[in-house]
């Protein structure tokens, strides 16, 4: 089962849906396990949706067993409702109050729940790596820093397109103005009680509106509610307040066409692209991006030139900037950049958000592509891919097994990222100019700082 939502893409969603699902190799013996978090960007998706039976046969046949759990949690207003009278119940461990994070209270539900009972699957309690992407990246660099999270519950972090920063996790005053206020003015609710009686379809027809007329534009996000999360991210990372764990990390070429391509394709032009940049970002961004990337008018396409600017803010920096935070504490860090197109794909969108997740869990491929098989490089590359992540998660090194291209832990000195494509390479400093000059500047000097929240 899915989580309730608007589109679950296929599967049943029922309330009834705080469900995983086990991979698990035949007499399997106190083997590795990773927890995957799917994404969605918190408002859909589900754990079944992640055939990992490819990913654990790999492992299997390479004789470096691994169990693959994917999991379900909560999601838009239903996981991520931030409202008043929620956090007076007082529902917290020692008589706290949280509201907003019910979908991350999940996730953590979801891991002590493996880790009491995974060796009855043959699974090791003390082994259990997690990792997602998009919103499932996001949950895991926010459980790394959440004070309920006791050190040790999992070993080793894996975070694909889940960047810290622009601040997902936001403070429970906006959120409470952006989802529970907005909430109860949609549906004519004074009274907690008036929204308990709502029905999920009500629900989820408010979730659009909501959407619409709160002052971020975001139905759901990990909420800074002094219980399940102290910070924004971006600071806790900053300030050393996470737990010291192995990390892996990147993201896509160009992470934000998915969002560009539809809406500008075939007609951009260079006051559609700078106008699209006056919604996101500030005037000392807009005014220093030709600074950094040079004039949108020396820019063949107008659209090209959005969609790297936006996927570096979104995307690139941040997940840079995460494998920096690791390696400065002298943590096993690695970066790649996932850089291949598939030729069914159009010219714009090019390697897209979630393209990984096609090799990754290849039972996708079809799903998006019904009617295209890998090719033998590609296939390659999955097998590949597959088998640096299987390392990592039993050993924290990717390059542990098998004849792979080596895979450099990140060093600032080097600025080094892995480029995950048929022809696999490291480089050095791709992303340096941009990032430190205008991104990683951006996100130190204008981050939040979040005070309780007071009422």
């Amino acid at each position: 089962n899915a989580c309730p939502q608007k589109d679950s893409l296929g599967v049943l969603h029922t309330e009834s849906c705080l469900t995983l699902n086990v991979y698990t190799p035949v007499n399997a013996s106190n083997v590795p396990v990773y927890v995957w978090i799917h994404g969605g960007s918190f408002i859909a998706g589900a754990g079944i949706l992640y055939n990992a039976t490819p990913f654990v046969s790999i492992s299997i046949r390479n004789l470096i067993p691994v169990i693959v759990v994917t999991i379900n949690y909560r999601l838009g207003l239903l996981g991520f409702l931030a409202d008043e009278a929620l956090y007076d119940e007082r529902s917290g461990i020692d008589n706290k109050s949280t509201t907003g994070n019910y979908g991350i209270l999940d996730q953590m539900v979801a891991l002590d729940w493996i880790e009491k009972n995974i060796q009855g699957f043959g699974g090791d309690p003390k082994q259990i790596p997690i990792g997602g992407e998009s919103a499932g990246g996001i949950s895991v660099t926010a459980l790394l820093t959440s004070p309920l999270a006791v050190n040790g519950t999992f070993q080793r972090a894996l975070v694909e397109s889940g960047t810290i920063w622009p601040n997902y996790a936001i403070a429970l005053e906006n959120a409470i103005d952006s989802s529970g206020k907005v909430l109860r003015a949609i549906v004519n609710c004074t009274t907690i009680g008036c929204l308990r009686n709502l029905t999920v379809d009500q629900i989820l027809t408010a979730q659009d509106s909501v959407a619409s007329k709160s002052i971020s534009g975001i139905v759901a996000s990990p909420v800074i509610d002094n219980y399940v999360l102290n910070d924004i991210m971006e600071n806790s990372y900053m300030k050393g307040d996470f737990q010291k764990v192995p990390m892996l990390v990147g993201c896509n070429a160009n992470e934000t066409s998915l969002l560009t391509c539809p809406l500008f394709y075939g007609i951009a032009n260079t006051t559609q692209v700078q106008a699209f940049f006056k919604t996101i970002y500030n005037d000392s961004i807009i005014n220093d991006i030709p600074n950094i990337y040079g004039s949108i008018f020396s820019c063949n396409s107008p659209l090209t030139y959005q969609n790297i600017v936006y996927s570096d803010s979104w995307a690139h920096c941040g997940s840079r900037r995460i494998a920096s935070h690791f390696a400065s504490h002298g943590l096993p860090s690695f970066l790649y950049t996932y850089d291949h197109v598939l030729p069914v794909t159009s010219s714009c969108v090019g390697v897209f958000h979630v393209a990984e997740l096609l090799m990754l869990f290849p039972s996708l491929l079809h799903y998006l592509y019904p009617n295209y098989n890998f090719t033998d490089s590609e296939q390659q590359l999955s097998t590949n891919m597959i088998l640096y992540w299987i390392n990592f998660i039993r050993t924290s090194n990717p390059n542990a097994s098998g004849n792979l291209t080596i895979w450099d832990s990140y060093h600032a000195s080097f600025d080094n990222d892995f480029v995950l494509d048929t022809s696999l390479r490291m480089r050095n400093s791709y992303y340096n100019f941009t990032c430190s000059n205008l991104w990683d500047r951006y996100a130190i000097t204008n981050k939040c700082n979040v005070t309780p929240y007071d009422h």
